[in-house]
């Protein structure tokens, strides 16, 4: 069940506020119900190194593989000794669900080797790919994930992060055709994606493999799109990307598919790239806008985006079921503009945590216009609402029972975690 917690201590202080809010929110979880993993499950994809289940302590490289698992796991070896067949060992290839291969200095040759090793075997049930953490990089990987593609169809989880890829190496994967690879989550995170000549530095050169094709056209990255249909899940933080090409791929990927459901941008530093913001959010406006709501999670955590980034967003008409805006620097300003905005959006999830606005950022994010009014209906659409670390007081507290007094959300979840300034005890278990 999800929970408001504020500062745990001893003495119980306004407690009369908290049931309040407990009481509002109570009536509503009876009637539906909001799952925390729709906000929370998207932010945990967006920061966890690998898309395999298996964590590390249950796992040794080293160990012979139990005839009964249906995974292959290769941690922390030397490339020269990765051996996939030794690993499968006297398993059947069509029992194997995941490949893992993480922190083995693996680069893009060792890596078209070992594809053309398994490729001699088959993979039917093989879904998960993640070769994370590696040296992976150049057009070299890129033909050889277009062949594993191929020959295992039915890979939905692709974790390609932390290695020395570029977008441009990976265009293998489009002359293979439209629709021809199943892959639903690609995690692109801290790789070089792409930079022009003109931005380059002495670090990013280092990383930048001399395959990358930096021509200003981008028009093969529609065709990559289109040779992964059903991407749902598209994860950038802490990527190396030039706008022209950050710009055209989200624009193809929100073009080209509709049930697209997270796209993680955190750590890129758009704060000082606002004409960026400004076209990444175009591509989110529909041309049609009574369409049906896309259930999209845009994560622009971690961007300095500020006050002006935030205007940037509520001034686009895009259409979004959930918003991160975590640590962005954003003031009381910035929430009265979100508060101005949220009436018309479609927004359910919104996550504010670690913008220190305070009090009157919650007075301004909690301001009603009487145009936007109805007897009947929440002035908003927002079912979670995230503001741990925010610097609340209990004035915050109180002004929250009482919007949810009267209908300003369907609230199921808020999080109020890591306000030391409210008073001690205050706490609402949901």
């Amino acid at each position: 069940m999800d929970t408001i917690i504020s500062t745990a201590a001893t003495a119980a202080v306004d407690k009369t506020c908290a049931a309040a809010v407990l009481g509002s929110l109570s009536k509503r979880s009876s009637a539906s119900s909001l799952s925390s993993s729709s906000l929370n499950a998207d932010q945990a994809a967006s920061t966890s190194p690998t898309l395999c289940e298996h964590s590390e302590s249950q796992e040794d490289s080293t160990k012979v593989a139990s005839v009964y698992s249906r995974e292959i796991t290769l941690v922390d070896l030397a490339p020269e000794d990765l051996e996939v067949l030794q690993e499968l060992g006297n398993r059947a290839s069509e029992t194997i669900e995941c490949l893992r291969i993480n922190r083995c200095r693996m680069d893009g040759s060792k890596f078209a080797a070992l594809v053309d090793v398994l490729c001699t075997h088959t993979f039917p049930r093989l879904h998960a790919v993640d070769i994370s953490q590696n040296r992976v990089g150049g057009a070299q990987a890129g033909v050889a994930l277009a062949k594993l593609l191929t020959h295992a169809k039915n890979i939905r989880t692709l974790s390609l992060g932390w290695n020395q890829l570029a977008l441009a190496d990976l265009k293998a994967l489009a002359t293979c055709g439209s629709g021809t690879h199943s892959t639903k989550s690609l995690d692109l995170r801290a790789n070089p994606l792409g930079l022009s000549p003109n931005n380059l530095d002495k670090k990013s050169k280092k990383h930048v493999d001399s395959s990358v094709d930096l021509d200003a056209s981008v028009d093969w990255i529609g065709r990559l799109v289109a040779a992964m249909p059903n991407l749902t899940h598209v994860l950038m933080a802490q990527a190396t990307i030039d706008d022209s090409l950050l710009v055209a791929f989200i624009h193809a990927l929100t073009e080209q598919h509709a049930y697209l459901e997270y796209i993680g941008l955190e750590w890129l530093s758009l704060g000082g790239r606002l004409a960026t913001v400004r076209s990444l959010v175009s591509g989110l406006v529909p041309s049609n806008p009574t369409m049906p709501l896309r259930p999209l999670h845009l994560n622009l955590a971690a961007n300095n985006l500020g006050d002006s980034g935030v205007k940037i967003i509520a001034e686009s008409g895009a259409v979004l079921s959930s918003l991160t805006l975590a640590c962005n620097f954003i003031t009381e300003r910035g929430a009265k503009m979100l508060a101005e905005w949220l009436p018309s959006s479609r927004l359910t999830a919104l996550e504010l945590s670690d913008n220190y606005f305070g009090d009157q950022g919650i007075l301004s994010l909690l301001s009603t216009d009487s145009r936007h009014r109805s007897a009947e209906l929440p002035y908003t659409q927002l079912r979670s609402l995230g503001l741990n670390s925010c610097c609340l007081g209990d004035a915050s507290l109180r002004m929250l029972t009482d919007a949810l007094a009267c209908n300003w959300a369907p609230l199921m979840s808020l999080k109020i975690l890591r306000n030391n300034r409210m008073s001690p005890g205050a706490r609402v278990a949901l």
